[in-house]
């Protein structure tokens, strides 16, 4: 019989605290829940969710796909690292930090094998797990489901600010023009961000770029042939152009999907299969 526990915990990272002005009192905590596929040492899924918020990896709404990556023999840690009662109401200088340390507490669980620490996320959720799997070299694997190729702003427009920051300092992010914003807030969020990443070779792309290169772990794109939100395969392919321009020395694999932005949830044998055989579980 498969056993649940489930935990929750904050952790403050002193440094983004310090070194940003006029954040929430909440910035810097990360909560979270483990649920365990057995007492027994497995690797580890961590789900990390977009611009929703909360727990949604721990919710009723995801429960297919915690139950079938669970039933398959790994753990999974579901973070939540804003709109949580403990974290702050909004995505606003998230410290990648914060979210890695509490990755990196609760592997020390004697049942987490520690080597085996697969990243998930889907959208700014996809965002997020590239931005953290680029800093740090020990993750063992990646699945970015329709994620950007650019770190974005917590908010574009007015008092727009960044959304993520590493040691203390911002993460670079893309900024968009008059037209890019006012087509977005049109209700058109593909015609805007496709405005914004019109040209590859701008100042703000290159410098907002995902260092996907960096990544130190198998990867696993996803993206939607008919994204409503944003050119998901055109940012993928950009990724593997970069992957391969670096010769990068890991598995990578894109995976185009039929469907719009959520189009994944009806296809979870993608990452099952990028599971099994990335990282095995010996039974």
């Amino acid at each position: 019989m498969r056993s649940i526990v489930i935990y929750k915990l904050g952790v403050l990272s002193l440094l983004a605290l310090f070194s940003c002005n006029g954040l929430s009192d909440k910035n810097g905590i990360v909560d979270y829940k483990l649920f365990l596929a057995a007492e027994e040492r497995r690797p580890i899924v961590v789900a990390l969710g977009g611009s929703e918020g909360g727990m949604v990896y721990a919710s009723k709404e995801t429960q297919d796909l915690r139950d079938s990556i669970l039933s398959r023999g790994y753990h999974f840690l579901a973070i939540g690292y804003f709109g949580t009662s403990n974290t702050p109401d909004i995505l606003d200088r998230i410290s990648l930090d914060a979210i890695y340390d509490t990755i990196n507490s609760v592997s020390q669980q004697s049942f987490i094998d520690q080597k085996q620490i697969a990243l998930f996320g889907g959208s700014r959720g996809g965002e997020l797990v590239l931005n953290i799997a680029s800093r740090y070299p020990d993750i063992a694997a990646v699945m970015a489901i329709v994620p950007s190729h650019v770190t974005l702003p917590a908010r574009f427009g007015w008092n727009e600010v960044y959304s993520w920051t590493f040691k203390g300092e911002e993460v670079p992010w893309i900024t968009a023009s008059d037209e890019a914003r006012a087509i977005i807030n049109d209700g058109d969020f593909y015609g805007g961000f496709s405005k914004i990443i019109e040209n590859p070779q701008s100042e703000s792309v290159t410098e907002a770029a995902i260092e996907v290169e960096n990544i130190n772990a198998p990867v696993l794109f996803v993206s939607s042939r008919e994204d409503e939100i944003w050119p998901s395969t055109l940012m993928v392919d950009s990724m593997i152009e970069r992957l391969e321009k670096n010769n990068f020395q890991h598995f990578y694999q894109h995976v185009e999907l039929e469907g719009g932005h959520a189009a994944f949830t009806k296809n979870y044998e993608v990452i099952l299969g990028f599971l099994n055989k990335q990282l095995p579980i010996d039974k």
